[in-house]
């Protein structure tokens, strides 16, 4: 799907996806927060982070962020300069979908030419530099992409824990990898020999027209999509907080849910393939342990990424990495 013109760059940074939680100190009492209001190494919270690799991609006006009610004294405070009419906010842990949805079509509203990144913010990148050069690529990619959507897929040191890995093919005289599938969180052994023939970490980024994203949600969910378009065109005063309440997805199949998420093969797309970002999505407790550890006992973990990127270049893979 490519659109006829060019439009501006949107991104919709993702806070509320609910995931691993973390300690914030050993002085916490044993309490625990999402791991995206928490700091790994010395460079702010993941989502601070976040927010700065969006205001990288597109103008601060059009950075919208997803969130989750529980948590506002967390995320309030980093948001200051976020205009409320820009903020989604759920009600619910389950409603990460829900908000993602609610400000891709109020992107699309505005025109289906717009741009938009999708930044996780429950994730974390070693070489900022190496996704920053990324997403630009992407971003300068697009126009030539049949599809009208990107994805980042990362290869690193090693396969990573708990990840999922997308499944790609050389495309034929066309830019990125043509994503024919998704392998879910695949046990080491089966994650090893993915890599070995050319899969990569699923990152969860994605760079695309707002009107790809908004034809994948009609197509898979047209009830949930007007009622979305009629909720936000009725809540959309500039001075308010969107409050997208769970109760407009009551009643849809678990099916029509997982159908909506933008992954291969239903959400068609291509990928850029990342090499040495020393990046993790951070899906699992254990996952999240391990960059911790790295962080803790080495001045920063970037350094420790550093000293080892070497290795990367002695193993053998069939990479198949996009070219421009």
């Amino acid at each position: 799907m490519r659109m006829s013109q060019q439009g501006s760059r949107w991104c919709v940074v993702v806070a509320d996806d609910h995931g691993p939680e973390w300690a914030l100190s050993v002085g916490s009492a044993g309490s625990s927060l999402p791991i995206q209001y928490c700091c790994l190494g010395k460079s702010g919270t993941l989502l601070q982070r976040a927010l700065r690799r969006a205001s990288r991609v597109a103008p601060e006006s059009q950075i919208l962020v997803t969130l989750n009610e529980g948590y506002r004294e967390l995320w309030e405070p980093p948001l200051w300069w976020v205009r409320p009419s820009n903020r989604y906010i759920g009600d619910c842990r389950a409603a990460s979908l829900l908000t993602t949805t609610a400000a891709l079509l109020s992107i699309a509203s505005e025109s289906p030419s717009h741009i938009v990144t999708i930044l996780p913010a429950r994730c974390y990148a070693a070489q900022e530099w190496v996704l920053s050069e990324a997403l630009d690529q992407a971003l300068s990619l697009l126009p030539q992409i049949a599809e009208g959507a990107l994805t980042l897929g990362m290869v690193d040191l090693d396969d990573g824990i708990d990840e999922d890995y997308l499944i790609a093919s050389r495309a034929s005289r066309t830019p990125g990898l043509v994503v024919q599938g998704m392998a879910r969180r695949p046990v080491w052994w089966i994650a090893k020999h993915l890599r070995r023939q050319g899969a990569m970490i699923a990152s969860g980024i994605q760079i695309g027209y707002a009107g790809a994203f908004a034809a994948h949600i009609v197509r898979y969910w047209p009830k949930l999509a007007a009622a979305v378009t009629e909720f936000i065109s009725t809540a959309g005063e500039a001075g308010i907080e969107r409050n997208i309440p769970a109760a407009l997805y009551e009643g849809v199949p678990s099916s029509a849910l997982r159908a909506l998420r933008w992954h291969p093969p239903l959400f068609p797309q291509r990928a850029i393939c990342v090499l040495r970002s020393g990046w993790s999505g951070l899906r699992s407790a254990r996952a999240s342990a391990r960059i911790s550890a790295f962080a803790m006992s080495t001045n920063d973990y970037q350094s420790a990424y550093l000293s080892h990127a070497s290795k990367l270049d002695e193993e053998p893979l069939d990479l198949p990495v996009a070219t421009s």
